[in-house]
């Protein structure tokens, strides 16, 4: 699917997920719209009959704020057990090992490592 039609698709669930409000409604009515936005936590801002803004609670736009930041926490601890792994035994043997191979067991390793099936990065 082409950028636009998945862009259209997006725009046509969030307007069935959501109360939808006219610009026309939101500029005479906008206590009825805060008070959906409070129960709802978001409604539909349409201009032409069209999807044109989400207006959002404060609540639920931290929300979304705080989903799309990094949780430093669990990334320094994944850094922490991922250097700890290279730093043991195996892996100081595994280099030691390398640095004793031949140029052509050397290259040959590294063939097979490159077309090894991939591992996930939460294996790692």
């Amino acid at each position: 699917m082409s950028a636009p039609i998945v862009q259209t698709a997006r725009i046509e669930r969030l307007s069935r997920n959501l109360p939808s409000f006219s610009a026309t409604k939101l500029a005479s009515g906008m206590q009825a719209v805060t008070t959906t936005v409070m129960a709802r936590g978001a409604v539909v801002i349409t201009r032409h009959e069209r999807p044109a803004m989400v207006l959002m609670s404060v609540e639920r736009y931290l929300q979304m704020e705080q989903a799309s930041e990094p949780d430093l926490d669990a990334l320094t601890h994944r850094f922490d057990d991922m250097f700890a792994h290279m730093q043991g035994e195996a892996a100081a043997q595994a280099m030691a090992d390398a640095f004793a191979m031949d140029p052509s067991e050397l290259g040959e390793a590294a063939m097979a490592a490159a077309t090894a099936q991939p591992r996930d990065a939460t294996s790692r």
